[in-house]
This record gives C-alpha cells, sequence and structure tokens, in this order.
C-alpha cells in the first residue's frame, strides 16, 4: 500500500517478451530496443573476447600497493628508543600475575627468556622475502606471499613454523611453536624513519595475552 505505483509495475515491465513491448507505447518500444543491446552486447563474442584480455593483477604491482607506506626495498638498521618503549617486564609480571604462584614463576622464567628487551631491528624488504632480526640473533626470514617456513628459534632450542602478512603500511610476522604463538606487528611512521613495533604472544597455559609496544628509530646509516 505504500510502495510507489511505478515501483510495483517496473518488475512485470521488464519481464515482459520484447514482441509485446514492440508493440507498446513509445517508451515501452525504447525500452525494448535499449533491453536487446544489452543482452547483444554481454553475450556477443567481442565482449567475452574484451572481458578476456584484460590483464591480470600482476604480482609485483600488488605487493607495491600493498607495502606503499613502508620503505624501499633494501635493509635497514633500528635502535631501539628505550624512553618510549614499554617495560617488558612489567607487562609479563601483569599477564603472570593471575596464575597459581606454583606456576607462575615457571611462566614467568619461560616468557622472559624469550622475550629479551631489543636494542636493535634489523629489517630486510626484497622482492620475495621479509626478514626480521633481533640484535645479532638469526633473522626470521618469511616469503612476503605468506607461506609458512620453518624457523629455528635458538632462544627456545625448538624449530618453529613462520609466516608474515602484509596489511597495509604494517607487516605481521607469527611465530608458531608447540605452546603458543608470537606476532610482531611492525608498523612505520616519518617515511619509515621510526618503526614500530607490537609484540602480541598468547598460549593456551596463559590466563591472557602477552602485549608490550617498542619505538626503534632508523640509524642514519641503515
Amino acid at each position: 500500500m505504500f510502495t510507489h505505483p511505478f515501483h510495483r509495475s517496473r518488475g512485470r515491465l521488464f519481464h515482459q517478451p520484447l514482441h509485446r513491448l514492440l508493440r507498446g507505447t513509445p517508451q515501452r518500444r525504447a525500452l525494448a530496443y535499449a533491453s536487446a543491446c544489452v543482452l547483444i552486447l554481454a553475450g556477443s563474442p567481442a565482449a567475452a573476447q574484451s572481458e578476456a584480455q584484460k590483464p591480470a593483477p600482476a604480482v609485483a604491482d600488488t605487493a607495491h600497493a600493498m607495502t606503499a607506506g613502508m620503505p624501499g626495498a633494501g635493509s635497514s638498521t633500528y635502535t631501539l628508543a628505550p624512553d618510549s618503549s614499554d617495560d617488558i617486564k612489567a607487562a609479563i609480571n601483569e599477564t603472570v600475575s593471575p596464575m597459581n604462584f606454583i606456576v607462575r614463576g615457571i611462566a614467568r622464567g619461560r616468557l622472559t627468556k624469550v622475550n629479551p628487551l631489543p636494542h636493535s631491528l634489523r629489517l630486510r624488504l626484497a622482492a620475495d622475502t621479509v626478514s626480521v632480526a633481533f640484535d645479532d640473533g638469526d633473522p626470521v626470514v618469511t616469503p612476503s606471499d605468506g607461506a609458512t617456513v620453518p624457523w629455528y628459534n635458538a632462544l627456545a632450542k625448538e624449530t618453529d613454523k613462520a609466516h608474515v602478512a602484509i596489511d597495509g603500511d604494517t607487516l605481521r610476522q607469527t611465530i608458531s611453536a608447540s605452546d603458543g604463538d608470537r606476532e610482531n606487528a611492525i608498523s612505520f611512521g616519518d617515511g619509515g624513519a621510526r618503526l614500530h613495533l607490537r609484540v602480541t604472544v598468547t598460549s593456551h597455559r596463559l590466563p591472557k595475552p602477552l602485549v608490550y609496544q617498542l619505538l626503534f628509530r632508523r640509524d642514519s646509516a641503515g
């Protein structure tokens, strides 16, 4: 009752056969010709060929668009800005505080061991890989297409799995171990002069994730 009459009749109008429309009013004949043209163009070989000839997005172009806010390809070294960074020990204590005192010390020691305060970060962006390393540690090299690769964790003395996801100007490198995951979310500021690292450690053994943030500044020679 509240629908405009044109809206009620329009559906029936488009579903009528073309030969009836051609015998109707001039407006209906015009609509019939327009409908026929749409059908002919949509089903014509030329239209299909034009659609088929559209080039697929190049992988390189996609990667460039995704990393538009990041530093250019190459290697950069960043130094920690401690006054602008979280206290990792305090973050660990906050995470394990709800745990039973018997296991709290074990969890605190484990988290402290695998989350040392890094004083430098080395980043290398290549066409097909992303490499992140802290201090003098072994780099975590992951394919930029998101594939998962094995990585030996010298701190935990075990082989983990690692992959990276690129989201705008943020790199999300995830390391998966047998008892949990660590995500290094790296974003950039000032054209790559500043690097912001947000670390999130999750595990079914922890009452809540361990989260802390560190700020790094690019070395002049980096």
